[in-house]
């Protein structure tokens, strides 16, 4: 009787590796995508001087709040001057969460924020996530919206543990309330238009729906203006 064994065991090789390289492929090129707009998000600025984010088509998949059931203990601005972000709390070690997909662009520690984490996303925003009691995600690190990135701690120059939480435009931080609200941990469903100003500052304001581009100066209503370093 003739065995077919070592034939058999080739093939069932052969067809377990074959999906897993079809895979990888798929992988790669949603990666290659998302590197290209990641990257011309690094200055959204470069050939125009304002830019649209549509918020009321985002799906749930798609954002999500920094620190689930999260309430805020200093606003943006806050008590203290040139307080650049907003610094919300739950418990020490609770998941902090990525608010949108995008690259890790900075993680570890980084002066009064303690252990930091960047993340740039597609849609042309930054946002900062600080004071964690451990990070765990490293830069060049793709994380999706949702994804547990780091522990709440209070590392750096922080007196209980809490994220202190930023959304930024080329590093230039604005008030996370105007898309974020921060009593129901929502993402504000509506559309923002960024413009970069004449004297270097940022204008946000949001365009009502169904308004059409040509006519989207009658559409806007003007939220909160400039952002901080």
């Amino acid at each position: 009787m003739k065995r077919y064994t070592l034939p058999v065991t080739l093939l069932t090789l052969t067809c377990f590796i074959l999906p897993l390289h079809a895979q990888d492929e798929e992988k790669a090129d949603i990666d290659e995508w998302q590197t290209l707009k990641v990257e011309a998000a690094r200055d959204p600025f470069e050939k125009t001087k304002q830019f649209t984010i549509n918020f009321s088509n985002y799906t749930i998949e798609e954002w999500s709040y920094p620190l689930r059931g999260a309430h805020v203990i200093s606003p943006f601005g806050g008590a203290r001057a040139h307080h650049a972000g907003t610094d919300i709390k739950t418990h020490p070690n609770d998941s902090v969460r990525a608010a949108f997909t995008g690259e890790v662009i900075l993680s570890g520690p980084h002066y009064g924020y303690g252990n930091c984490i960047v993340i740039r996303h597609a849609n042309g925003l930054e946002t900062l996530y600080s004071h964690n009691s451990k990070n765990l995600v490293s830069v060049g690190r793709w994380v999706h919206a949702g994804e547990v990135i780091a522990l709440v701690g209070r590392t750096g120059r922080a007196t209980t543990e809490h994220v202190h939480f930023e959304t930024r435009v080329r590093g230039k931080a604005f008030d996370s309330s105007i898309l974020f609200d921060h009593d129901k941990n929502q993402l504000r469903k509506e559309i923002f238009v960024f413009e970069k100003m004449p004297n270097g500052t940022l204008r946000i304001s949001t365009l009502k729906a169904g308004k059409k581009e040509e006519g989207k100066e009658n559409g806007k209503e003007e939220t909160k203006a400039e952002g901080k370093k």
